[in-house]
């Protein structure tokens, strides 16, 4: 009797202390170990699930493509529970986010928090086309504006007609086809540099966090603000096992995503764009333009037809691109 009490016991508080243990979420980012969003912002949020969820529940990270290298294989290895959840660049899946395209269009975001807070109100709101029930979506945001960084000087539009050059998503190749130039896709962000120095493309639209991140910075000597739309990115998790959270646990972790990680991400990536900003003023080798009204007309009119093609797919997108510009305005 007095040995089977003590088993009792002994398998009780061996089940106590298992549901004390912390359960630990791996995640994967194909960024590389430094890259400021992946170093910084994630870290940031997977210490703000922690304090949530009183370190019931922790997440860690796996950058560096340590689970998978490829961007466009994320999605697949959080809904195969290769990784519970994984940073993703939308624009490699093309087709199962479509609504997220919002956020490519040229001279719509001025900012990463307006655009990050006004994606996710979109997404809350189920304007945003996709196959979201596929995943737990945690995050939703756009980058700062991309600016045109190349190799030789690039003022008006008509000066890249004929110029290899590469964007990361459909809206933004659009854009470039529609200037006359050649789109060039397929080319992941860590290849970038190299494929810069290589002459396979003149340069490539960029914010200035991925041109630190990815070195694209060093390969070019030139940069026009123009802002040539955003990269839409996402944070998400393995369905199944969200689900398996307790009700607790998954409250917890929603009061740290969604909006409030909109407001992280989009505040950091701000702050990290113009640090990197004033780096390169600093250091002196790029030629930095910010454009002139005219010039800024001038590169409007020429990017319209992407926008114009963009609004022609979905009677929807209409009404998607103007309630996007009205968050923002908020």
């Amino acid at each position: 009797m007095f040995a089977k009490l003590t088993t009792a016991v002994t398998l009780a508080a061996g089940l106590a202390a298992g549901a004390a243990q912390a359960d630990t979420l791996r995640f994967s980012s194909f960024e590389p170990p430094v890259a400021f969003v992946t170093a910084t912002v994630f870290p940031q949020w997977a210490e703000n699930v922690a304090a949530a969820t009183n370190g019931e529940v922790t997440v860690q990270m796996f950058p560096g493509g340590t689970l998978g290298r490829s961007p466009a294989q994320q999605l697949q290895m959080v809904e195969d529970g290769v990784a519970d959840i994984a940073f993703l660049v939308p624009g490699y899946n093309p087709g199962v986010f479509p609504g997220l395209s919002v956020g490519e269009l040229p001279f719509t975001v001025t900012n990463a928090v307006d655009g990050s807070r006004a994606m996710w109100q979109m997404f809350e709101q189920g304007l945003l086309a996709g196959e979201f029930d596929r995943v737990k979506v945690l995050g939703v945001f756009t980058t700062a504006p991309q600016a045109v960084a190349t190799v030789g000087s690039v003022m008006m539009p008509e000066d890249i007609r004929g110029m290899n050059l590469r964007a990361s998503s459909p809206m933004l190749l659009g854009a470039i086809e529609s200037m006359g130039a050649v789109a060039v896709g397929g080319i992941t962000a860590a290849n970038l540099a190299e494929s810069i120095s290589r002459g396979v493309i003149s340069g490539s639209f960029n914010d200035w966090n991925a041109m630190r991140s990815f070195r694209v910075a060093e390969a070019v000597d030139h940069v026009l603000e123009v802002p040539m739309g955003t990269s839409p990115l996402m944070v998400v998790m393995n369905r199944a096992r969200f689900d398996a959270l307790t009700p607790e646990q998954q409250a917890a972790i929603d009061s740290v995503s969604g909006a409030a990680f909109s407001e992280l991400f989009g505040a950091a990536f701000d702050g990290q764009c113009a640090a990197v900003r004033a780096d390169a003023v600093a250091e002196g080798r790029l030629t930095i333009t910010t454009p002139s009204q005219e010039q800024l007309d001038a590169w409007r009119v020429a990017s319209q037809p992407s926008t114009d093609a963009w609004l022609a797919q979905d009677p929807a997108n209409a009404v998607l691109l103007d309630a996007f510009r009205a968050a923002m305005a908020h």
